[in-house]
């Protein structure tokens, strides 16, 4: 793709060639004359020094046409061309760009268009001539250093597509200072340092031949936010952090073979990203690597690469599928957060650590295998993940954190292993199609809110070692019939079966009244009958935690 600046000029009627005529002595003042107004002493400007003709290769390209002028006009586009030929109108006052983005010809004949300037009266200011070569055309040979390949005279200089480019670059690295980058002088440079950060280039295709930079200095395209098109040098081992960082416009980009770290940020923010190639060499990919790459749908991760760094794909919206390779061991902390269009996932059985968030508000997400030597399914792993209908989880896990299926409202069992200890607070919390939840006999702890809102489970076996059920634990499970509380539960915190309204019995085995918390059955279903050992009876209707139950309890 080429990208061309150019600047055109042109005189009005009355403009700067009245003032030749005159000798340049215009003893006009103002307000002298018969004119009532002040648009007649405004003098018209048009300028342009270009013929306004272009010729563009098969492959396409962006045109940018710098004008300025005091005028008002409108460009014009025949209709034949505008399926080819498109522009976007980024003017300023007074200098104004208009850029023409040109697609790929994809047959061997040429085509042309003219393009026409039209001033507020419909008379023409300038026309501008567009011919694209066909597929069978030839390099320009106006352009010898031109093309991908290095020419064998290194003081040929470089034919560069954008002006802007260009102009950093020879106010940087032009050592003879002629106005020009020389191959020579590009191979020179070994750090680019913050010359382009924050910069309006539109294209670097030329940084291929900077045949001595072997890292990409933190930050350096940083902010480029017009940046299309970029191709970076074959011996490149090292892309450093946040280095294209916001560059909203770059739409694909290879990196080269020979690439073996992307630091991080690295390709944050560069939301009109659709696709990357990432080459095997790489083995270490940053946080925040690819956050908010909007557009992009798919990735491959190289083989080498052990661990899916902290937040490395979160908001990419667009992402449909990844591939992980097996030599990942972990997946960071929220490293596919809202990954909304996420599919599926295949986590590699070389994984043992799933960090907290890792897939947070993936809300496409229909079903995930947890491989064998995941200990522990981290603080929020799957929030959110309303579509996700099935899960298996290995025997290795002991631990379910906080809020790890909350909001799976899909989800319709859960085989939990018998590994496990705990179940974290709010766990299963709005799991509204969860039917049932076989807790294993070795879980001792199950946390605050952990079911909260399983509207559609039916009945729940509180295991033996359990000596808390904590607040809120069981609220609004509004299809819960029946439920036995073991014998070593020492207490029952707030709310923790409220809202039951199909609660009818409650089997409650310890012989001493657990600690009971605020309303804990409140809203049970009419009739309800909580069952206590026969000689507790007493001793519960007794206890101050339980008077309001006493209606309820029988032995």
């Amino acid at each position: 793709m080429a990208v061309v600046g150019v600047m055109f000029t042109a005189c009005s009627e009355k403009g700067a060639d009245d003032d030749l005529n005159n000798g340049g002595n215009n003893t006009e003042q103002p307000g002298d004359g018969d004119d009532d107004g002040d648009s007649n002493n405004e003098e018209a400007v048009f300028i342009s020094d270009s013929e306004g003709n272009y010729v563009v290769e098969a492959d396409g390209g962006i045109i940018v046409v710098t004008v300025s002028t005091n005028l008002e006009y409108s460009v014009v586009i025949p209709d034949e061309a505008q399926s080819w030929l498109s522009i976007a109108d980024t003017r300023a006052i007074r200098m104004e760009k208009l850029t023409f983005t040109i697609a790929k010809n994809e047959v061997e004949a040429e085509r042309s268009a003219v393009v026409k300037l039209l001033g507020s009266d419909n008379a023409e200011l300038q026309s501008l001539s567009f011919v694209q070569k066909g597929t069978g055309g030839e390099d320009n040979p106006d352009n010898p250093g031109g093309g991908d390949e290095i020419p064998d005279d290194k003081t040929l200089v470089i034919m560069f597509q954008d002006e802007n480019t260009k102009l950093l670059c020879t106010l940087h690295w032009d050592e003879n200072e002629d106005g020009e980058l020389s191959y020579e002088e590009a191979a020179a440079v070994t750090d680019l340092g913050a010359v382009f950060t924050g910069s309006s280039i539109l294209a670097f295709n030329e940084l291929q031949y900077f045949t001595s930079l072997e890292n990409i200095a933190d930050s350096a395209f940083n902010g480029c936010v017009s940046l299309v098109e970029i191709t970076m040098p074959e011996q490149l081992t090292t892309i450093g952090k946040s280095v294209f960082e916001g560059c909203a416009s770059l739409k694909q980009i290879t990196i080269p073979d020979g690439v073996t770290s992307i630091g991080e940020n690295a390709f944050r923010n560069c939301t009109s990203l659709t696709s990357i190639t990432i080459p095997d060499s790489v083995t270490s990919i940053g946080g925040r690597v690819f956050s908010f790459c909007r557009s992009l749908t798919s990735i491959t991760i190289p083989d080498g690469v052990t661990s899916i760094e902290f937040y490395v794909f979160s908001y990419c919206s667009s992402l449909t599928s990844v591939a992980i390779p097996d030599s990942v061991t972990s997946i960071g902390d929220y490293a596919f957060y809202h990954c909304t269009s996420l599919t599926g996932v295949s986590i590699p059985d070389g994984v043992t650590s799933i960090g907290w968030g890792a897939f947070c508000d993936c809300t496409s997400l229909t079903g995930v295998s947890i491989p064998d030597g995941v200990i522990s399914i981290g603080y929020s792993a799957f929030y959110g993940c309303n579509s996700l209908t099935n899960i298996t989880i290995p025997d290795s896990v002991t631990s379910i954190g906080d809020y790890a299926f909350y909001g799976c409202s899909s989800l319709t069992s859960v085989p939990i292993p018998d590994g496990v200890t705990s179940i974290g607070g709010s766990a299963f919390k709005g799991c509204t199609s969860l039917t049932s939840v076989p807790i294993p006999d070795g879980v001792t702890s199950i946390g605050q809110h952990a079911f909260e809102g399983c509207s559609s489970l039916t009945s729940i076996t509180i295991p033996d070692r359990v000596t808390s059920i904590e607040k809120y634990a069981f609220n609004d499970c509004s299809s819960l019939t029946s439920v036995i509380i073991p014998d070593g539960v020492t207490s029952i915190g707030d709310y923790a079966f409220c809202g039951c309204t199909s609660l009818k019995e409650v089997y409650c085995k310890p012989t001493t009244p657990p600690a009971g918390g605020w309303r804990m059955f409140d809203g049970n279903a009419s009739g309800r009958k909580i069952y206590v050992p026969r000689d507790s009876v007493e001793a519960y209707k007794s206890a101050s935690d339980w008077g309001e139950y006493v209606e309820d309890i029988e032995g």
